[in-house]
């Protein structure tokens, strides 16, 4: 079977939905999303401008991938005769095992499972989906694809803590950093629009927020570290937290481990900040005078601002600034403020072209005429994910 004819399948779970897209090659035929709404499921499936919401009778998300070849055969989105040849999804674990893609089978389900207590709030949504897709799809291959490899180029330096060096090897504690996946589309995205400038600064501002170094096409460093919950403050993430706060925290609420992780994953960050983990709303209370809400958004923007000055500080200044992720391709106050503090780097931000930026299709440059470059870039980890897929299918094949 040539490349150009691989379907290839792409699962991505998440705690609260189920995202599937079936690409033809590199180009997409359908994606079909999966959320909880009103108390039931609703699916809807997207065929490039054409949005339609599909009947469903599920009740739980840990079996959406059940239903997902009926759909695409029921809207003829896929034809009887039609296979797909691989599945693809996006695997967030910690661990040198975890930095590359692999083929899912049993020595890899083995490893996730020893990973799980490091990365739950990821690992455990993904076991439940691998394991509905090797039993909905039986004889097709299904590839885990590392969401850590972009950052394998980091220095030594860059991917050890202050920790016993044997200690950290033996155990295989390092800061491995994620959203590698978006970071590698957007890249490629800003390289194919003509950037050649290599010193490149990514701000992913999404559920989960990081801030990454870039030299030409590799990471040199990044916010994140052994797990998710490492770095700037995120939508209910604490970011980085004192041990020594942590444990105190635990004692005082007289927490298990379950019961901590929880709270730092899930109660904190803009949420436990402002009350809310929408950043809309902390947005439109401030503008009503909530100084609750306003102090959440004054943390959020200087953590990510101290997190653009270490960058800078690693790649030795910055040609380009980038946003990406669901808030930095669609809030315009966010990016706004968070450029307002970086004119020691040279980035000025164009007010009237940034407020009309909403997820540009394309490169959109929001700078000042004289200012360094400040891009708002749409990430496509679906389309990375069926790059990678059919690449490693094809190293089979």
């Amino acid at each position: 079977m040539g490349m150009a004819s691989s379907l290839i399948l792409v699962a991505n779970p998440g705690s609260a939905s189920r995202k599937y897209a079936l690409y033809e090659g590199a180009k997409p035929r359908a994606t079909i999303h999966f959320e909880w709404a009103e108390g039931s499921i609703v699916c809807t499936l997207k065929q490039g401008e054409k949005s339609q919401n599909v009947g469903t009778s599920l009740r739980d998300l840990q079996t959406t991938a059940e239903s997902v070849k009926a759909i695409f055969l029921a809207t003829e989105v896929l034809e009887e005769h039609e296979e797909i040849s691989a599945i693809g999804i996006r695997i967030v674990a910690p661990g040198h095992y975890f930095q590359e893609d692999h083929v899912v089978n049993d020595e890899f389900m083995k490893q996730l499972n020893k990973a799980v207590s490091a990365a739950p709030l990821h690992i455990s949504a993904t076991l439940q989906e691998v394991a509905t897709l090797r039993k909905s799809f039986p004889d097709t291959l299904i590839f885990g694809i590392s969401d850590s490899r972009f950052h394998a180029t980091k220095p030594k330096k860059a991917q050890y803590y202050g920790l016993p060096i044997d200690d950290a090897k033996k155990n295989d504690i390092q800061r491995f950093g994620y959203h590698g996946i978006s970071l590698a589309s957007v890249i490629r995205t800003v390289r194919e629009s003509g950037t050649s400038e290599p010193r490149v600064i990514v701000c992913h501002l999404g559920s989960g927020a990081s801030v990454t170094a870039i030299r030409g096409e590799n990471a040199l460093d990044t916010t994140m570290g052994y797990s998710p919950l490492e770095g700037v403050v995120m939508s209910t993430r604490s970011g980085s937290l004192d041990i020594a706060a942590t444990l105190q925290i635990k004692a005082l609420h007289s927490f298990d481990d379950s019961e901590l992780d929880d709270y730092l994953h899930h109660k904190s960050g803009l949420l436990g900040l402002g009350g809310s983990d929408d950043i809309r709303e902390l947005l439109e209370r401030e503008q009503h005078g909530d100084e609750r809400a306003g102090f959440a958004l004054e943390v959020y923007v200087y953590a990510i601002q101290k997190a653009i000055g270490q960058m800078a500080a690693v790649t030795g200044g910055a040609d380009i600034l980038v946003f990406t992720g669901t808030i930095g391709e669609r809030s315009a106050p966010v990016r706004e403020r968070i450029v307002a503090g970086l004119e020691y780097l040279y980035f000025r931000i164009d007010r009237q072209h940034n407020n009309t930026t909403f997820e540009p299709r394309d490169v959109a440059n929001v700078a000042e005429a004289h200012s360094q470059p400040i891009l708002v870039v749409g990430t496509d980890e679906a389309s990375e994910i069926a790059r990678r897929t059919t690449d490693a299918l094809h190293c089979i094949v």
